[in-house]
């Protein structure tokens, strides 16, 4: 099945009979479904291992770098393989990315050295700097550009479903059949992954855009040029990239300001946990499909607004009941966000350089995240749960609120330069 797309590999659905559309929806689906069937593997998986690593009585120091190890590859593997996904037809480079995480993953079953599961969590994590990006451009080969909000929304649908049922599935599973079946699981769920490729046969072709290739590290930095070359995406991505660093300040200020401001036990701070991700769950299956991508930097700005005021009125307020909604409205924005700058790329970079640019605002974003939680200890020490949290709602805001001036300038003189 060869879908048609945005990248001159096929054609578009746009006049394409009812029969097409459905088909192209249930391939969709089937491709969202594995995706998130991957992402409840890697959780189930995180889980085993930092439970194993406590066992074994690591250090919180042990503990951390095998949460960096997984995302620290994104920062930095990302925007160096990056030309890859430009450069290799997508879906088969889905297929051997899978199938080789798989194999990687098998390791962690059979492996319990602390220094052999942090490297194999960083290879796991490089594969994912590969695949992430080469499945963003795909999805619009499956729908159509005119389907591409619809698909990114469905894909965060199911990964969010996935990143939320793993760590509840794998404390029963644990429990039940024990944490080298579990590891297991995640083998299967790359499988999963690997073999649904094979059998829907996507493909997408890469792009030339007429010229001929320069060398591997000027197709790296074209990654970043082609990002910084567009008015709009210059001021959108690193809007977000600061506005992250502050958001992130929550998650390590979060069992802070539960336990000492709000007095809540662990069943509170896992219902706020648990309202976060709903909110980033709902704001994916009913939202962010429906935007059209005229309205992306609105939604971009208005959702870091968003987060801002929920981080500041969760901490100033402090009362449980209302920190559930504000965490619900703050998963709201932060899907939201995230799908805005994804589909920003997709409608103003050219196809021959989508899929570096995909991993460049990856690798910038994640690096936000990553120096954010890094704030979080420091920030909650110095000014409590509270303070914190003040302080990451005021940095959001502030960030968002600059930024509109310089959308609404770039986005205004676009009619006039074309």
């Amino acid at each position: 099945m060869r879908m048609g797309g945005s990248g001159g590999a096929g054609v578009g659905v746009g006049g394409q009979d009812p029969g097409m559309r459905r088909n192209r929806e249930v391939v969709l689906s089937v491709v969202a479904a594995a995706y998130g069937v991957s992402a409840m593997g890697d959780q189930m998986a995180m889980v085993v291992l930092v439970l194993r690593l406590h066992d074994q009585g690591q250090s919180g120091a042990v503990i951390s770098a095998l949460v960096v190890a997984s995302v620290l590859p994104i920062v930095v593997v990302g925007p160096l393989a990056a030309p890859l996904v430009d450069r290799v037809e997508s879906g088969r480079l889905v297929v051997v990315a899978t199938g080789l995480q798989a194999v990687v993953a098998l390791g962690l079953v059979v492996t319990t050295n602390v220094v052999g599961v942090i490297v194999l969590l960083a290879l796991l994590g490089a594969g994912l700097a590969v695949v992430s990006p080469t499945l963003q451009l795909l999805v619009p080969e499956i729908v159509g550009d005119e389907g591409a909000a619809r698909g990114y929304a469905r894909m965060e649908t199911f990964r969010s479903v996935g990143n939320v049922a793993g760590p509840a599935a794998a404390g029963l599973a644990v429990a039940g059949v024990g944490d080298r079946v579990v590891l297991l699981g995640n083998v299967v769920s790359y499988a999963v992954m690997s073999v649904a490729f094979v059998a829907l046969r996507i493909r997408r072709e890469p792009v030339s855009g007429g010229r001929s290739r320069p060398g591997w590290p000027a197709q790296v930095r074209e990654g970043v040029g082609v990002l910084g070359g567009d008015r709009v995406l210059r001021v959108a991505i690193p809007t977000l990239a600061v506005a992250v660093v502050f958001t992130a300040i929550l998650h390590v200020a979060r069992v802070f300001f539960v336990r000492d401001d709000l007095g809540a036990d662990d069943t509170g701070y896992g219902w706020l946990v648990s309202a976060h991700m709903a909110g980033m769950l709902l704001a994916a299956a009913l939202l962010a499909g429906r935007i059209p991508v005229g309205r992306q930097p609105a939604v971009l700005i208005g959702a870091g607004m968003l987060s801002g005021g929920c981080l500041l009125i969760s901490a100033t307020v402090a009362v449980f009941a209302v920190a559930v909604v504000m965490f619900v409205l703050m998963g709201v924005a932060n899907v939201l966000a995230n799908l805005a700058i994804r589909n920003l790329i997709h409608a103003r970079v050219p196809p021959e350089t989508r899929g570096r640019a995909f991993a460049t605002s990856s690798a910038g974003l994640n690096a936000a995240n990553l120096t954010g939680a890094a704030l979080g200890g420091p920030a909650a020490s110095a000014l409590g749960g509270t303070g914190a949290l003040q302080l990451a709602g005021a940095g959001t805001l502030a960030v968002s609120l600059a930024a509109i001036p310089l959308l609404s300038h770039h986005l205004a003189a676009e009619p006039a330069a074309e």
